[in-house]
């Protein structure tokens, strides 16, 4: 069976891959440069919820199918053919042993090839063909999916002329419980929430933090970082969502993107929206506008 190359050399392989050329890789991409939609590929390594050492045949086979199933609707197909091969023709050993190994290396070839096919496309720009070589010479899984999930749009919106923007979450400021830290603790904090809303310009943020740190006692401050801070930083991040829909550059990826984050109104909405799906849009209407 194909699966049962040994696993070194499958991995020489995949180092080996030559960078085709830029009409070939364009010509077997599939990443919406032709339907100008978002491709999410799945990380296939959480759906590992049981031991493969111990799990039962019939578990094994359901895991198998699972992955054969994003494999297929991802059109990686080196990792599809894989799969059916031992489904089809190997013992629940067999199966066992390439859910033990060999699976992840054919996964790692196909998303190989995602990226360099990005790269050769015929429309990439020097941002997207630096972030998909910074992946490649990084080599794991983990980069290629963190470029194809993400780094791509970022780095087509910034080829369309977008600037990049990446709002921190000040949530993960707070490291110390407000409640019984000292004054000085309290006052570190505050100052680090203004450092963060200024490089960002969150105006009403920092100036609510300036506010309270000159004019406000150590209760004010504790009070208000109890509460009163996220409102602001809700606020200026709603601002920022409708900044982006309202720009007349805002194509209908973005108008919809922002929609979405400002019907939700959370926190969360915002920052994914700002810090990725900003992006995604951003690049999915680039491709659109592009010449058919």
């Amino acid at each position: 069976m194909r699966w049962k190359i040994p696993a070194g050399v499958l991995l020489v392989l995949a180092l080996l891959i030559p960078a085709t050329s830029a009409a070939a890789q364009a010509e077997s991409s599939r990443l919406d440069e032709t339907t100008c939609q978002e491709v999410v590929y799945t990380d296939i390594r959480e759906f590992f919820v049981i031991d493969v050492g111990t799990a039962s045949d019939l578990e094994i086979r359901v895991l198998a199918n699972q992955i054969s199933a994003v494999a297929r609707a991802e059109s990686l197909t080196g990792l599809f053919e894989a799969v059916q091969d031992v489904l089809r023709f190997g013992t629940p050993d067999e199966i066992r042993a390439f859910l033990q190994g060999a699976w992840e290396i054919a996964w790692t070839i196909d998303l190989r090839g995602e990226v360099l096919r990005t790269k050769g496309d015929p429309n990439a720009g020097v941002n997207v063909q630096a972030a998909a070589q910074e992946a490649l010479n990084n080599g794991s899984v983990d980069a290629f999916l963190t470029y194809l999930n993400h780094g791509l749009y970022v780095a087509r919106a910034l080829d369309a002329g977008w600037t990049l923007v990446e709002y921190t979450d000040i949530r993960e400021l707070f490291v110390i419980d407000v409640g019984t830290a000292s004054d000085l603790e309290i006052r570190v904090l505050a100052n680090q929430i203004s450092a963060v809303a200024r490089a960002e310009s969150l105006t009403g943020l920092f100036e609510a933090v300036q506010d309270v740190l000159r004019f406000g006692t150590p209760d004010e401050i504790r009070a208000f970082l109890q509460g009163a801070w996220e409102i602001a930083w809700t606020i200026d991040l709603r601002g920022e969502v409708l900044r982006t829909k309202g720009d007349p550059n805002a194509g209908v990826n973005v108008q919809a993107a922002a929609q979405e984050a400002l019907n939700n109104g959370s926190i969360g909405a915002f920052l994914t929206y700002l810090n990725h799906g900003l992006y995604v849009a951003r690049a999915l209407d680039a491709c659109a506008a592009q010449p058919a």
